[in-house]
């Protein structure tokens, strides 16, 4: 397994520093009995095939990162990449392409960044986030990820309408670079190709809950801005005020402490939300939806 991890991280060119403290961590497991042995059984459960309960994985993984005295967060990364061993056969068995596994499995990666970006620590601080992939309900089609849900609310537009509790596309947005609006279509067209069993009638309905959709980033960034791009092809269908900030790291990679003249301006995102929070302004979430024919927005 040392192999296969080294192997990956240059797979996925990881930075040499990430692929030395996981090698590290995994050596280090490896030498403590009782962190290894806790390592190796939700190891074991995954490769049959019957890891069910992830979140006592997750305690007996912190246990084991404090037995050996690494990070949890390193070695929450470093289990989840000794999963995509198997989740590789996985993929094969089902006859998806290794493209999808490649697109998804580098999700691991920009949540290494995001890691180290937050903490100065080379792992993942949101390993149950990643389970997703690993129970193959989740799937990266190009530019963003994408899973079968059922959705909260009724919605009708144009005669074509969803109900509560129908299945629908909820779309999720990795932090891995600029969200252009060409890469967004290829991947809702990827996706009505890939989810087509589920829904054979047309169109398709797709939905998000992000801070991407809060309806006052219409104030907060200029028109021609990638994320308003994004938000007006959603029908919002609710939002919310987020009074602790609690989604902000996504935006400043640091903890919010309502201290916004303390905020990081080193891009045009970061300047916008800052000088909007520097107002007394707030910031939220909203959640959407759009109907899709396969090949546009309808």
């Amino acid at each position: 397994m040392y192999n296969y991890i080294l192997e990956f991280c240059d797979e996925f060119e990881y930075p040499e520093k990430a692929k030395q403290a996981l090698g590290k961590a995994y050596e280090s497991i490896m030498m403590q009995k009782d962190a290894r042995e806790r390592f190796e059984a939700h190891l074991d459960l995954y490769f049959r095939d019957q890891l069910k309960d992830y979140n006592q994985a997750w305690l007996d993984l912190e246990k084991a990162a404090e037995l050996s005295r690494e990070h949890k967060y390193t070695v929450h990364l470093l289990f989840l990449i000794c999963l995509s061993k198997h989740l590789r056969e996985r993929y094969k068995d089902r006859g998806i392409s290794y493209q999808i596994f490649y697109d998804s499995m580098c999700d691991l990666k920009w949540k290494l960044f995001e890691c180290h970006k937050m903490y100065d620590i080379w792992g993942s601080f949101v390993a149950d986030w990643e389970k997703g992939f690993f129970t193959m309900d989740l799937f990266a089609l190009g530019r963003l990820h994408f899973e079968l849900i059922p959705w909260a609310y009724s919605y009708e537009k144009d005669g074509y309408q969803v109900k509560k509790g129908d299945t629908v596309i909820n779309i999720h947005i990795p932090s891995c670079g600029p969200l252009l609006y060409e890469d967004c279509l290829d991947s809702y067209r990827k996706a009505a190709k890939f989810f087509k069993e589920h829904f054979p009638q047309k169109p398709i309905p797709f939905v998000c809950f992000s801070w991407l959709l809060f309806p006052q980033n219409k104030e907060i960034l200029p028109e021609g801005s990638n994320i308003r791009k994004f938000m007006n092809d959603f029908a919002i269908v609710s939002s919310k005020i987020d009074e602790e900030g609690m989604e902000l790291w996504r935006i400043f990679y640091r903890d919010y402490k309502n201290k916004p003249e303390d905020l990081p301006r080193d891009t045009s995102l970061q300047r916008a939300y800052a000088d909007w929070l520097l107002k007394g302004n707030k910031v939220g979430t909203g959640e959407g939806i759009f109907f899709f024919d396969g090949e546009r927005i309808r």
